[in-house]
């Protein structure tokens, strides 16, 4: 009887260890796998908050390509173009990979024909979540 325990035991313990790390996956096509893992090759498209403010105060603003947002139509409409980075977007500027634009973050607004009332608007909703 004194070895049943142990054996009892050992088999307890065998059995909680390889329940640790085994995940399920879903089957292809299910809803599960199609659902939205979080931290994971998830990206971030910066100017989705940006362009909502746009439209919340009624500028005609549209994303153009996966980096550029433009609010109205060329030649006259401003254009912000987004660097991955603050210091890529000032490299841009100081190089004049885009012309007359200003730094707000990781964007870059040309102004274009913009009014000074549609350049406000939108240097404020640019600076959203910019620090420092």
């Amino acid at each position: 009887m004194s070895a049943a325990k142990p054996a009892a035991a050992v088999a307890l313990v065998a059995l909680v260890v390889s329940a640790c790390g085994t995940s399920s996956k879903p089957l292809a096509g299910t809803p599960g796998a199609t659902a939205k893992n979080t931290g994971r090759g998830v990206v971030d498209d910066p100017r989705k908050k940006h362009l909502n403010c746009l439209r919340e105060h009624h500028l005609p603003a549209t994303k153009v390509g996966t980096a550029v947002i433009q609010v109205g139509t060329l030649p006259n409409g401003p254009t912000v173009t987004f660097a991955p980075t603050p210091g890529a977007a000032q490299a841009d500027q100081i190089v004049a990979r885009v012309q007359n634009a200003e730094v707000i973050g990781s964007a870059l607004l040309a102004p274009n024909g913009g009014s000074d009332q549609e350049l406000k608007v939108i240097e404020d909703c640019m600076a959203q979540g910019v620090g420092g």
